[in-house]
């Protein structure tokens, strides 16, 4: 009896540490594959940005042309002012909620602090989220100006129809990421 509680105990204490190595290198070819595919989109150049928030694991292309519809993908609103520009704010809109093309609906889980990413012209620029609003859906929005090189998402605002949700970013840093 004493032998198989002592076998017990050995294989509970392999599987204690085998767990967590399984664990670690499933999260390591994640990351690995993740980033492949970044540098895949990169490289076909058949959008104009990609945005990235890691938290909710969310990737999307950004289109300049007739796929640049909150209908069809997220949406570039035409009065964005791109980041390689001086006192740039690209200004992004998603539906959320729970249809095929509510590509923001776990943007609620986003809070001050949280990254936001976005590939464009072959750089990163890396923001941070540092202020939150909710705006009564009227079809206006007063957008506020947070800093000289922002980001600013929207979405319509979880169980309340009747607002929309707003997340200013603030860029921290921009890096090259590909040499043409």
């Amino acid at each position: 009896m004493v032998k198989i509680i002592r076998i017990i105990g050995y294989l509970l204490v392999f599987l204690g540490v085998a767990i967590p190595i399984g664990y670690e290198t499933k999260n390591e070819i994640t990351t690995y594959q993740e980033t492949k595919e970044i540098e895949a989109k990169i490289e076909e150049q058949t959008y104009y940005a990609i945005l990235e928030i890691p938290q909710i694991s969310f990737l999307k292309e950004i289109y300049n042309d007739t796929q640049n519809n909150v209908d069809k993908n997220i949406y570039l609103h035409p009065e964005s002012i791109m980041p390689d520009q001086e006192l740039s704010n690209p200004i992004i809109l998603g539906h959320s909620g729970n249809g095929k093309n509510a590509y923001f609906k776990n943007l609620y889980k986003l809070n001050i602090g949280s990254e936001v990413k976005l590939y464009y012209d072959n750089y990163l620029y890396l923001y941070e989220i540092k202020e939150i609003e909710t705006q009564p859906k009227t079809g206006t929005l007063a957008l506020k100006r947070i800093s000289n090189q922002m980001l600013t998402l929207i979405t319509c605002t979880k169980n309340n129809k009747n607002t929309q949700t707003i997340y200013y970013a603030d860029l921290k840093n921009k890096e090259k990421i590909l040499e043409k």
